[in-house]
């Protein structure tokens, strides 16, 4: 007998995911690879068409808070959270270069942000330094631990991570962040100075406290 015909082929429709404009994909590349004045001019040209493009804004704030710019580094996140006030990166970011005079609020806030978003590696940061700020360092650990958990290559999670740990005598395990940290700023930007990570990683390694 001949072949029975073919059934009909279920398939299920799919929307594709937006595609990244070309300009910020090149801004990340560059940003990545530690080509910050060239990240900055991508996200700006981004900006001409898009002035309300978070991701530029929150890049460039990351860019300047690179270069040790905090009062232009508030006013891109500010920028950012004027497009979208929920926006975690934006938000946590501005808490870190500008903290707030009350920390019991700064970490209220702070705790709710990271309860709406809790996949946001910059709210659980912004948290562990508003507690640090207060030197509650078992809690800023655990706050660093959750940011790091979530984006395990960012230098500056890895370095607040250890310098938590060393605060709490934990020292071997801070001896391993340090050395991560250094490892990951090698590869992705970092704001911190790797000059004196180096130092206290030797005075660890010596048996130092």
């Amino acid at each position: 007998p001949p072949p029975a015909p073919p059934g009909p082929r279920l398939t299920r429709s799919t929307t594709p995911p937006p595609r990244v404009p070309p300009t910020l994909e090149r801004a990340y590349a560059d940003y990545a690879a530690g080509r910050l004045e060239q990240a900055a001019a991508q996200y700006r040209r981004h900006l001409a068409t898009d002035p309300n493009s978070t991701d530029a804004l929150n890049g460039l704030g990351a860019i300047a808070l690179q270069q040790a710019r905090p009062g232009e580094a508030a006013h891109w996140f500010q920028r950012s959270l004027s497009a979208d006030p929920s926006n975690a990166v934006a938000l946590g970011g501005l808490a870190n270069v500008r903290p707030a005079d009350n920390p019991v609020s700064e970490e209220s806030r702070l705790r709710a942000l990271l309860a709406q978003q809790p996949e946001a590696p910059q709210a659980a940061f912004a948290l562990g330094n508003a507690l640090a700020r207060q030197s509650r360092w078992a809690e800023a650990q655990q706050a660093y631990f959750a940011a790091f958990s979530r984006d395990a290559g960012n230098p500056d999670y890895l370095f607040n991570l250890a310098v938590s740990l060393d605060q709490l005598q934990q020292h071997a395990l801070a001896r391993s962040y340090y050395a991560r940290a250094l490892d990951a700023a090698a590869a992705r930007p970092a704001v911190f100075d790797p000059a004196p990570v180096r130092a206290r990683l030797q005075a660890l390694s010596e048996g130092g406290r």
